[in-house]
């Protein structure tokens, strides 16, 4: 009878399997056989061969004869050999590295001797640099919406569908979409053409009680917080709610030894505090970036195509605020926007100690890329957060505690690209640099408490800081036409580069100089998106006896958006063949629900507009399980909510 091939191959497992075991059986005992074996022999030994070596070291005195050594009479004086009469220079007598040879030379010569001066060139071997490209994604999802009791509460699914309409609003207040991820449209220009249209004509959704501010240019220059140049940067910690902030012990411990067990010690845990309390807020999501870039600078640079510096910064804050039930339940939320825009000079240090003009000879090193040199980084986090708790419950016991919030979500990126400065870098084709940072936070804190008091520590925060730091001041100036001869010149044309660069009066006294030669397009970008949707509405019923308080966190979250860029070089003059184009966009929008009975109306009329016009998921239709598209289709459909936090 023929086994299937399920049990066959059951059947051969086993077979295998017995045979495996049987073989590790059967090696412990041959290995326990041999070490019997040996052990019986090595009893029947005597003991070990012992070698003795004698040896007679001490020597009597006056019996060791030392071995005779004089010194060399002296010499009589030698006089110097005879100066050749003449020299034949056969290589550029310049000063510089050479060795001397002499050589005999036949009769019939005019003296006897020659010396040949060989000057060699010094061969500098550096490490090239390439291309430094980086992409980093980082997404958090949580879902912790708690349920303790029955009550009269809200619905869960009508929540998040208000949530998605806050998103939905928050993705229409940005002055342009965030540019694209993909380097072949930068390289082919597309990208930049749309991201300079797009910082020409912002858009600026028209939305009534919306707060905007634009600054462009130089404007945009310095620390500007909510709308207005300050002088300071506000601290993040400093600002947290107090029931985030660590706490700081004051006072002497007593280091005295409790006569208890250490686990009956419960007065270090806030847990077993006396008292009643329901922690339903206290979330902390933060994302963080970093980046520091110093991969390559000169304090010239010709371009032989355009040069093209863009820099535009979005910040998106909704925050939806509306409490119900006793008085003092409403909570405080806080919204920061702060952007910082410096640019600090920094001559190239090697320029100081520039050797003089003295005659020396002066050397070219030149470093050659036959393609693009590309200095991109791109970086998108997302929290997506929903923490609705619902609780209805009666206290009864001595003390009670209950936390069903207290999150903490972190995306954190750090980038450190450090590389090699030159004298010059000689761009072929386009020169782009493009720095944009977009950050968006969504925040619904819509609380329901009855029968528990608010704490003090009822306040919200919610930050996007971004800030631009360039060590190197560039200045443009015309290319002259010596300088434009230089940049179509291809590797094999090296020495007619290098004899350019020497005759040229910028360089005149130095004795090294080298120069980076990119025959392609130099790309530099910093692109970071930043997205932290945090939902924190919470019902919460209790039932406390008379002379019992109860206290409440329903809110107490903190929300940031970090973003740091460090572009650390050198003043660099900067001289291209096409045009040269540089700009700056800062756009801080936000938008703020209360209990204002206007505000509240206002946003909620935006909210069902854009859920009706971005066929938002608050529609039947379109709620999770009701799509019919497969993962190829939605891919191509350009929904903002579903690429920002697929």
């Amino acid at each position: 009878m023929s086994l299937d091939s399920i049990t066959e191959q059951i059947a051969h497992f086993v077979g295998t399997f017995e045979l495996t075991t049987e073989q590790a059986r059967l090696r412990d005992q041959y290995e326990e056989f041999t070490a019997l074996r040996r052990q019986a022999e090595l009893e029947e030994l005597a003991d070990p061969t012992k070698i003795k070596v004698s040896a007679n070291l001490n020597v009597e005195a006056g019996a060791h004869k030392l071995l005779p050594y004089k010194f060399a009479a002296p010499q009589a004086d030698v006089s110097l050999p005879p100066a050749a009469p003449e020299q034949l220079q056969l290589f550029d007598a310049s000063p510089g590295f050479f060795f001397g040879l002499n050589f005999s030379l036949p009769e019939g010569f005019v003296g006897s001797s020659v010396q040949f001066n060989m000057v060699l060139k010094p061969e500098f071997i550096f490490e090239l640099v390439g291309s430094a490209v980086t992409y980093t994604f980082q997404k958090l999802y949580l879902t912790d919406n708690d349920t303790i009791g029955e009550g009269d509460f809200r619905d869960v699914d009508a929540l998040m569908e208000h949530g998605d309409g806050l998103f939905a609003v928050a993705m229409s207040l940005h002055a342009t979409l965030p540019p694209s991820i993909h380097i072949e449209d930068y390289l082919s220009g597309t990208a930049v053409e749309e991201l300079i249209e797009r910082m020409q004509s912002p858009a600026n959704t028209e939305f009534e009680g919306a707060e905007i501010h634009q600054f462009h240019g130089e404007d945009a220059v310095g620390i500007i917080v909510n709308g207005e140049h300050v002088d300071e940067l506000p601290d993040f910690e400093e600002l947290l709610p107090a029931n985030l902030k660590n706490d700081e012990e004051d006072g002497v411990e007593d280091d005295t030894p409790s006569p208890w067990p250490a686990e009956w010690d419960q007065s270090e845990d806030p847990e077993f505090a006396d008292g009643h309390s329901v922690v339903a807020g206290g979330n902390l999501a933060i994302n963080e970036v970093a980046v520091t870039v110093s991969w390559i600078d000169a304090p010239n640079i010709l371009v032989g195509g355009k040069a093209t510096n863009l820099t535009v910064f979005n910040q998106v804050a909704v925050v939806s605020d509306v409490d119900e039930g006793e008085p003092g339940v409403q909570s405080q939320t806080h919204v920061v926007q702060s952007s910082e825009i410096a640019v600090e000079a920094s001559e190239a240090p090697w320029l100081k100690d520039k050797v003089e003009d003295t005659g020396q000879g002066s050397y070219v090193a030149v470093d050659w890329i036959s393609g693009d040199m590309l200095v991109t980084n791109f970086i998108k986090q997302v929290i997506d957060a929903t923490d609705i708790d619902q609780i209805a419950t009666k206290v009864t016991a001595t003390s009670t505690a209950y936390t069903l919030g207290e999150n903490i979500l972190t995306n954190v990126t750090n980038i450190l690209q450090l590389g090699s400065f030159y004298d010059m870098i000689i761009v072929g084709g386009d020169m782009t640099s493009v720095d944009a940072v977009s950050q968006t936070i969504v925040l619904s804190d819509n609380d329901v408490v009855h029968g528990a008091k608010p704490t003090e520590a009822e306040d919200n925060l919610v930050m996007n800081q971004v800030s631009l730091t360039t060590t190197g001041e560039d200045t443009h100036e015309k290319l002259s036409e010596t300088l434009a001869e230089v940049i179509p010149l291809q590797e094999v044309d090296t020495e007619a580069l290098e004899d350019a660069l020497l005759n040229d009066p910028m360089f005149a006294g130095t004795e090294l100089v080298r120069v980076l030669k990119i025959e392609g397009d130099l790309l530099q970008v910093n692109h970071v998106e930043q997205v932290t949707v945090l939902q924190d509405d919470d019902d919460v019923y209790v039932d406390a006896p008379h002379g019992k308080e109860v206290a409440a966190l329903g809110a107490g979250n903190a929300i940031l958006n970090s973003a740091h860029v460090k572009k650390m070089g050198v003043d660099s003059v900067i001289r291209a063949k096409e045009e040269e184009y540089s700009d700056l966009l800062l756009h801080q929008a936000s938008i703020f629900e209360d209990a204002m009975e206007e505000k509240t109306e206002i946003i909620s009329e935006a909210v069902a507009l854009m859920m009706e016009e971005l066929d938002a998921p608050g529609k039947s239709e379109h709620a999770p399980g009701h799509n019919k598209l497969t993962k190829s289709e939605m891919a191509g459909i350009d929904d903002g909510l579903q690429s920002m936090l697929s």
